[in-house]
């Protein structure tokens, strides 16, 4: 049975425990949990120790959702997917493209679902992604043959993210490395809970969730896994053959369209024109990608949400405030 798995700070220890009350949506909410009793330090520990029965649960208590913290520790491996779904990929020009694209980010960029999105100094196009990941159980050999009737052996379950990104350091480094952009401190807000699933309840629930993002109030982003072109079985095969991953690890499976700054025909020329010229081609995207709506400013307030689209269920909700370094 699948149960909704946090972390939460009290006092100065870290504690894990079974989220039995909704999920929540803002810091300000009161949650009830029931404390777990484990000693692990890691999300891949606590997943191993829980394969392993020894994980017991004690008396619920309520809490405010503001002790949360990210269900997944930073020493997780965040490997990404970009442009999997159809709306992302023909507002970023890549329509037809017949690759699976992949990336990473940091583990320390790695925040708690109610903790700010802090926006670096040198970074003018902060942009977000909101995204959901698959939480991995255990690490695919790379003979494993992942099938939708075994998924759930390597698959512990899901847990929404927000791939935060610079697109001015991200299109602005040496023949535009993505890895900076995307990996500054807190810019992967993760959480509140991870969806925690039974082994044979993982692949029928990939085929039903659905996904949301606001910036003060006003929707951006909204898909549902169905709409995935990569879906996580055929990825994990894929990805199986170029690295390995390990328990607690994530895999991002995409974000929708609704970016903030589709791209133009302006910015294929200026990123064509200015390969090797980075200041150039990081004014001049600059210049070309703040005539739309404002990137996400000082104060601006993200709002996501994870939904089990066949009971209705929210499996959980970040809502981040976004603050310039020098504020935070």
């Amino acid at each position: 049975m699948s149960i909704l798995v946090v972390r939460y700070r009290e006092g100065k220890a870290v504690r894990w425990g079974e989220l039995v009350s909704a999920s929540p949506q803002s810091a300000d909410e009161e949650v009830t949990v029931k404390p777990l009793s484990t000693s692990a330090e890691t999300t891949a520990a606590f997943l191993s120790q829980r394969g392993a029965g020894s994980v017991g649960r004690t008396t619920s208590k309520s809490i405010k959702a503001s002790q949360l913290i990210s269900p997944v520790t930073p020493d997780a491996s965040l490997v990404c997917q970009g442009l999997n779904y159809a709306s992302h990929a023909q507002e970023a020009r890549h329509a037809e493209r017949k690759s699976n694209l992949l990336f990473a980010k940091a583990g320390s960029s790695i925040t708690g679902p109610y903790g700010d999105i802090v926006r670096p100094a040198e970074a003018e196009l902060l942009d977000y992604e909101v995204e959901f990941a698959l939480v991995m159980r255990r690490q695919p050999g790379a003979s494993d043959r992942i099938s939708h009737d075994n998924i759930g052996e390597y698959v512990a379950g899901v847990v929404l993210c927000n791939d935060v990104s610079a697109r001015d350091i991200q299109f602005g480094e040496s023949l535009l490395q993505w890895f900076r952009g995307k990996s500054y401190r807190t810019f992967c807000p993760v959480g509140p809970a991870l969806w925690l699933l039974e082994p044979a309840e993982v692949a029928p629930a990939l085929e039903r969730l659905k996904i949301r993002l606001s910036v003060n109030g006003e929707l951006r982003q909204e898909a549902t896994s169905q709409q995935l072109i990569w879906k996580p079985v055929e990825t994990l095969n894929y990805v199986a053959t170029i690295l390995d991953m390990r328990a607690g690890d994530l895999l991002l499976t995409g974000t929708p369209g609704g970016v903030t700054s589709p791209v133009t025909p302006a910015m294929v020329e200026i990123i064509r024109t200015h390969l090797l010229a980075d200041e150039a081609r990081r004014d001049g995207l600059r210049a070309e990608m703040t005539k739309g709506r404002p990137f996400l400013r000082h104060g601006d307030l993200v709002t996501a949400t994870l939904t089990d689209l066949e009971s209705g269920r929210c499996l959980g909700g970040l809502c981040n405030r976004v603050v310039d370094a020098q504020n935070s």
